[in-house]
């Protein structure tokens, strides 16, 4: 699957009356990242990609435009055009939306960005520190951050009266600022950020917002101190509910084992009655004297349960001759005697 592309491109008019704004597709120019489009080879990726929005609109749209290459359809490209002595691809693009161009009035968008695909990247021959590529698009978006230096554009009321509009301060003073807020930002993150949060996280995330402020707003001459201000409390505002909800699952975690804990109590108390009357029941069978170890072919006899012969005899007596015999017979086989 190709890279995607997002190539930021500035602005160089913005008529009012006709909510038109023109500028680059992409141009054969270093851009911030040590990339260059090439010319050449892109250009028929262009074509081709303005003929089939063409096509598809009915002649009425020669690109698709959006906003911050989302889902907001911005408006559409009115015309492009390819200049090969220039090696740039120049479009004028209609604003529908009317929140889209409010933005542009209010200098919050400043260029195009050509979103897409990488078809090919080398090195390129002349100037080896850059890179140049083939670029196949997809869409043109309205963006916040142009990419290549000449950041600015003129703005052509709908009186007629134009202005220029410049977004981009020298770079000396903004890698000074930047140098300036990261140190006061490291300085206060060393002393505010607490054990219950995730440092590297909180930092990041800190630096991220600092980066985007100090692009996204640099012209204004708002103080650096006030800047930081804004910049701590929101910070303070992030982290005060990350902790409060650490704290709030360690005492849910406790309050579940403070439950277990009871509920083990509990079983450990019915269980203990049970345990000392099983042990008062082994002591008794440990005590009972064990029956006798028989020999094969013995059975035991108890003599206090036998019968004396006075008692036999009288017994016998009563039966008959036949009736005696066949009692002795059977006494004498279920209850053998040895004599020595």
């Amino acid at each position: 699957m190709p890279d995607p592309l997002q190539m930021f491109i500035p602005l160089r008019k913005a008529d009012a009356a006709s909510r038109l704004i023109y500028g680059y597709a992409t141009a054969e120019l270093p851009d911030k990242s040590g990339e260059i489009c090439d010319y050449a080879s892109t250009k028929p990726f262009y074509e081709r990609w303005s003929a089939d929005c063409a096509k598809a609109s009915g002649g009425k749209s020669l690109g698709n435009l959006r906003a911050m290459h989302g889902k907001i359809a911005a408006g559409k490209i009115s015309s492009i055009a390819f200049n090969d002595d220039a090696k740039r691809i120049e479009i004028a693009a209609k604003i529908i939306d009317d929140d889209e161009w409010r933005k542009i009035e209010e200098g919050v968008y400043t260029g195009f960005s050509q979103g897409g695909a990488y078809v090919k990247r080398w090195p390129d021959p002349d100037q080896p520190e850059f890179t140049r590529y083939t670029a196949s698009p997809t869409e043109i978006s309205l963006v916040d951050l142009p990419c290549l230096p000449e950041a600015g554009f003129e703005l052509v009321k709908a009186d007629g009266v134009s202005e220029r509009r410049a977004f981009i301060e020298p770079v000396a003073k903004a890698e000074a600022a930047s140098d300036a807020a990261a140190s006061a930002l490291r300085d206060w993150l060393a002393g505010n950020v607490t054990s219950d949060c995730e440092a590297a996280e909180t930092i990041a995330d800190f630096f991220d917002a600092l980066e985007h402020d100090l692009n996204a707003d640099p012209i204004h001459d708002t103080p650096l101190s006030s800047l930081l201000a804004r910049l701590k409390a929101q910070c303070v505002a992030a982290l005060q509910p990350r902790a409060a909800q650490k704290s709030g699952s360690l005492e849910a975690r406790l309050e579940k084992l403070a439950a277990q804990g009871e509920a083990a109590r509990k079983v450990a108390a019915d269980l203990a009655p049970r345990l000392a009357e099983l042990a008062e029941r082994v002591s008794a069978l440990e005590a009972a004297p064990a029956a006798p170890v028989l020999m094969p072919g013995f059975a035991p006899v108890s003599k206090s349960g036998e019968a004396s012969l006075e008692d036999l005899a009288a017994e016998l007596a009563r039966l008959s001759p036949e009736q005696a015999s066949l009692v002795l017979i059977k006494a004498a086989q279920t209850q053998p005697k040895r004599f020595g």
